[in-house]
């Protein structure tokens, strides 16, 4: 199931970014034009799939270390670091360089503008929303978001672990999960309705935070059937839904509903979900994510260059840009994201990426 829903919302996120940046999108939308609207206006819910799913499997990697004496804040929160900013970094370097190759032929409004000090020293602390920096990237904003999440899921359960070992009672995985509960209630009903709380975690956490709850339900150690859980989910959604309608909210819901009956099977995976393709895909997702849209500008330019008006080179051309952006992005967590991050490896991409980013200055 976990899978399952990676690979369909990274699937969907390419095709999403695919239809909303063209120009390829703007030739084939003559011959489908309903396909690519939805892709245009529904395919950033995956969005919503990532956050609950992470969230979930967050939760499900602390549950074990918080019955534990130490709980530490610090190389949790530096290993995650690492692991969404080495292939981040990576993938940067080739958006950046593609992007100033492509610029003299292909002059379009999806290409970022030039690096700047400023820009690379924001995205390499992953703040470029948060200062009103320019991305290099689409999607880059959701790497700093995931990071922000984070922060403040595991803050909540380092806070719970140090409450219960000045107390000495009750559960520690009940005292996490109630914060979890009430941060993702705030974000419900107060973070999330304000847009320009975009580029903050808060905004979000009402998707990661039911991830968090479904993860750690079962280690409540309360008799509550799946059923419960999953109509106090259906309930708790309906008056936010009633209280302020938003899509993305019922589709957070409808996956944190899947996970939780997912969980009352004893997380057995059923036996037409086990095809090695979608594993592989699950796998590489984040990779595929990151270097999507440095091979969609370099299709594109090639595309708009020799066929701009041509819809068999279009489509082809967004089908190509898929299927390398899969490619790639399997090689991308093969030789780097799948490797054991370290400060060195950090040091190492951050340095190439600044490298990259100081060339095109210099050459452009």
């Amino acid at each position: 199931m976990i899978d399952l829903l990676k690979a369909f919302a990274c699937v969907l996120i390419v095709w999403h970014h695919l239809a909303l940046y063209g120009p390829m999108s703007d030739v084939v939308y003559q011959l489908a034009p309903r396909f690519i609207g939805l892709l245009f206006d529904y395919g950033l819910l995956a969005v919503e799939v990532f956050l609950v799913v992470g969230g979930y499997l967050n939760a499900k990697s602390w549950l074990r270390a918080l019955s534990q004496a130490h709980f530490e804040f610090f190389p949790r929160l530096g290993a995650r670091f690492q692991r969404l900013a080495i292939p981040l970094m990576a993938a940067l370097c080739f958006t950046v360089a593609v992007t100033a190759l492509v610029r003299p032929y292909f002059d379009h409004s999806s290409l970022s503008d030039a690096p700047s000090p400023l820009k690379v020293l924001a995205h390499i602390f992953l703040l470029q929303d948060v200062l009103y920096v320019e991305a290099f990237s689409a999607g880059v904003w959701y790497v700093a978001i995931d990071f922000q999440l984070f922060v403040m899921a595991l803050l909540c359960a380092t806070l719970a672990h140090r409450w219960q070992a000045v107390t000495q009672q009750g559960s520690v995985i009940r005292k996490a999960w109630g914060m979890w509960m009430a941060m993702t209630l705030i974000s419900m009903f107060v973070w999330n309705l304000n847009p320009l709380g975009e580029v903050w975690g808060t905004y979000f956490f009402c998707a990661y935070g039911l991830g968090l709850c479904v993860g750690s339900w079962r280690a409540l150690g309360f008799n509550i059937h799946h059923r419960i859980l999953v109509l106090w989910m259906i309930l708790i959604g309906g008056l936010a839904w009633g209280y302020e309608p938003r899509v993305r909210l019922l589709v957070a819901v409808g996956v944190a509903v899947l996970l939780a009956l997912y969980e009352a099977t004893d997380c057995r995976p059923l036996p037409c979900l086990k095809a090695s393709w979608i594993q592989a895909l699950s796998n590489a997702s984040y990779a595929v994510f990151l270097i999507h849209f440095g091979v969609s500008l370099l299709v594109s330019a090639v595309v708009f260059t020799h066929g701009s008006e041509s819809l068999p080179a279009n489509g082809l051309g967004m089908l190509t840009s898929f299927g390398l952006s899969v490619a790639l992005g399997a090689g991308l967590h093969v030789a780097i994201e799948k490797q054991t991050p370290s400060w060195q490896r950090w040091l190492q991409w951050t340095a190439a990426f600044a490298a990259t980013c100081t060339a095109v200055m210099l050459l452009t």
